[in-house]
Order: C-alpha cells, then sequence, then structure tokens
C-alpha cells in the first residue's frame, strides 16, 4: 500500500484511563512531526498527492489545536512547532509544484528529511 490510511482517534475512542489530556494534545503535536517526515519520504518519491495528504493531517490538527483555544503551557509551545511543520508542507508542495511545472526531473528540497519537524520538547 503505498498511501497512508487512518483515523486520528479522540480521547473518548480509547480506554487509557492513564493518559491525560495534556499528553494526548503532546502526543497529537510529536505525530505532526512523524507526519512531516513521511511527507519528505513521499515528496523524494515524487507522491504529490502524498504530501498533500499529509499537510491536511497536520493542517487539521494544527487547526483543532487553534479551536481548543487556551492550553497549557508546554503544549502551547508544541503547537508553535505543528504551525512550522504546516508551513514546511505547504513549501515541499509548493516546490514539487515548481517542478512538475517546469517539467525538471531532479528533485531537491529545501524542506530536509531528518530536521526540521523534531516537535519533541523536554518537557515530554
Amino acid at each position: 500500500m503505498d498511501k497512508a490510511v487512518g483515523k486520528i482517534l479522540l480521547p473518548d475512542d480509547f480506554k487509557l484511563n492513564q493518559i491525560s489530556t495534556e499528553d494526548y494534545l503532546g502526543g497529537l503535536c510529536d505525530l505532526t512531526g512523524e507526519i512531516g517526515r513521511y511527507a519528505v519520504a513521499r515528496g523524494t518519491a515524487r507522491d504529490k498527492e502524498g504530501v498533500k495528504m499529509c499537510l491536511e493531517a497536520n493542517k487539521s490538527i494544527y487547526m483543532t489545536l487553534k479551536m481548543l483555544g487556551r492550553l497549557p503551557k508546554n503544549i502551547s509551545k508544541k503547537v508553535g512547532m505543528v504551525s512550522k511543520s504546516v508551513e514546511k508542507l505547504e513549501r515541499l508542495l509548493y516546490e514539487q509544484s515548481l517542478i512538475e511545472a517546469t517539467g525538471r526531473t531532479a528533485f531537491a528540497s529545501s524542506v530536509e528529511e531528518n530536521t526540521g519537524f523534531d516537535n519533541t520538547t523536554e518537557d515530554n
């Protein structure tokens, strides 16, 4: 299967009494970093639809977090990283569109595969 599929679970969708809302939101923020790394791999494989799907997933997470309003301090820091992740994926998609429009065959993104999507902080 070349396309990622799945569903983001809400806290009520699973029975883990040990996880706090703060831990859940922190994990959701960290997930966007993994999505970003996957998007870079999809971009390298010239899978524009895969990159779009990753961008939409990260945008959805970002907008949901923003709609929650006031968040705990350590989660607020992570939301900033989610925003940067969305920006980087938008740039990656833009670069792919430019390559496609110009007919170039080489893909060299300014979005790096191993950096820039690390949403972890010392607060974990």
